[in-house]
């Protein structure tokens, strides 16, 4: 059995997909990882009652004023959560936007298995 599966939740809607037989969905491997990743970019720290640690520390970025960010501060915020989970290596591209009050994420990275995920999320 494959030690790395969830069950799949759909990036638009954030529901659990069913299948045909009324199954819920399972991901496995390195979709799992990627999916993770997204869901740690959408959460905001301490959001996640079960673990207060998950999550991205956006209030570092949307709790005070652009000017007062260091110039690398957003990027740290964003590394620092993209790693927690242990199977990403190395991120290969980061960019994040300010539009108003939403950052606009786009990211691809390298897992341990080789394999390249990358995804863009946005969070308000």
């Amino acid at each position: 059995m494959d030690r790395n599966m969830t069950l799949k939740i759909d990036p638009e809607t954030m529901d659990i997909p069913i299948d045909e037989d009324g199954n819920m969905v399972l991901i496995y491997g390195d979709e799992t990882t990627a999916q993770c990743v997204r869901l740690t970019l959408l959460t905001w720290k301490g959001g996640f009652p079960l673990d207060e640690s998950h999550g991205t520390d956006y209030e570092r970025i949307f709790g005070r004023r652009r000017s007062d960010l260091e110039s690398d501060e957003v990027e740290e915020v964003l590394r620092e959560a993209i790693f927690q989970e242990t199977d990403v290596e190395q991120i290969d591209q980061l960019d994040a936007e300010t539009d108003g009050r939403e950052l606009n994420v786009a990211f691809s990275g390298t897992l341990y298995s080789g394999q390249t995920i990358s995804m863009e999320v946005t969070q308000q």
